[in-house]
């Protein structure tokens, strides 16, 4: 996971680079930033560059409880915008990896730079928790959590200055995985908690960074512990995936949608985010796949011009679906 991280954190460099131009409309001069930047390195990975302790800015909020069910509070983490440029604030809401069972709702110093500018812009950054999956199969209740995250922002947008037509979600891994699930899904679908139940989950834009979309594809072999204990422990696994598959959930109102993969993940198969891409493709709604070429499931492996690849595909997305 360090070793994610630290590529993560050469890779979202580059994005504030890019990002920061482009919201000033140039996005020629962002991108010639950014491919003098990624020619300067003679190697991601052992630049001695390298420094994991950038912190993200103050936070407004921490620890704030969005609900107690299973008598197991359920927090966030608020982070304001650093300079006001709209009336309310447009949001991007954070979600996690770690396998469905580790991870927390912390910001990792790697996605520091990157939020922050977001913040400079205007955004309001939410990180949010779920409960994890410890010996026994949640993924009900995890999509409700991050469903009932988003709930929780409709119901309290007046009282954080947000704009709930401007909420985008970023998640990696699981935390895609989740995120793909709690906003494809129907309003009425994963609930868990009655008073949220009450409010809309719709957002504008995804961003699924090697989110799984078939977990029958998954390859077990490369699973952790924890979590092959769990799937073993599931008795029947056909009817888990025909409830709990992203791809089942495609139509043609689900939210924007960037899909970043790489075609050599050994963990989560490329496949299943083209199928993916091709399905919303087959019911006109709007998605984009940005193929990673040699790149592990960890990053670890990433090269010039993968990071190049991220960087103009995701700066660009997000402008795309700016409120500007």
């Amino acid at each position: 996971m360090k070793k994610f991280f630290k590529t993560f954190f050469l890779l979202l460099l580059t994005v504030v680079i890019a990002f920061t131009t482009i919201f000033h409309k140039r996005i020629l001069l962002g991108y010639r930033i950014v491919d003098k930047y990624i020619l300067s390195k003679e190697s991601v990975l052992t630049s001695q560059e390298f420094n994991p302790s950038i912190a993200l800015s103050s936070m407004n909020y921490k620890d704030v409880i969005y609900k107690n069910t299973n008598k197991v509070p359920l927090s966030l983490d608020i982070y304001g915008p650093t300079r006001q440029v709209y009336k309310t604030s447009p949001v991007l809401l954070y979600v996690h990896g770690g396998s469905f069972a580790y991870g927390d709702k912390n910001i990792p110093d790697a996605l520091s730079p990157l939020l922050d500018t977001f913040r400079d812009q205007g955004y309001t950054i939410v990180s949010t928790s779920y409960e994890l999956m410890k010996n026994k199969e949640k993924f009900n209740k995890q999509i409700s959590d991050v469903k009932d995250t988003i709930r929780w922002l409709y119901k309290n947008s007046s009282d954080y200055n947000i704009d709930t037509n401007e909420i985008g979600v970023i998640g990696i891994s699981s935390g895609a995985y989740l995120s793909l699930m709690a906003s494809y899904s129907k309003e009425d679908e994963f609930v868990d908690d009655s008073e949220l139940s009450k409010y809309p989950s719709r957002i504008k834009y995804l961003i699924d960074f090697a989110g799984p979309t078939d977990l029958s594809l998954l390859d077990t072999k490369n699973l952790n512990y924890d979590l092959l204990k769990i799937f073993k422990s599931i008795k029947n696994k056909d009817d888990l995936s025909k409830k709990y598959n992203p791809i089942d959930y495609v139509t043609a109102s689900i939210p924007n949608t960037l899909i970043i993969h790489s075609n050599s993940d050994a963990m989560v198969p490329y496949e299943s985010s083209k199928e993916l891409y091709d399905k919303s493709n087959q019911v006109h709604a709007k998605a984009k796949l940005i193929t990673l070429n040699s790149s592990a499931h960890d990053l670890s492996t990433i090269s010039n011009e993968d990071i190049t690849s991220i960087t103009k595909g995701l700066a660009t997305f997000v402008i795309l679906n700016s409120p500007l």
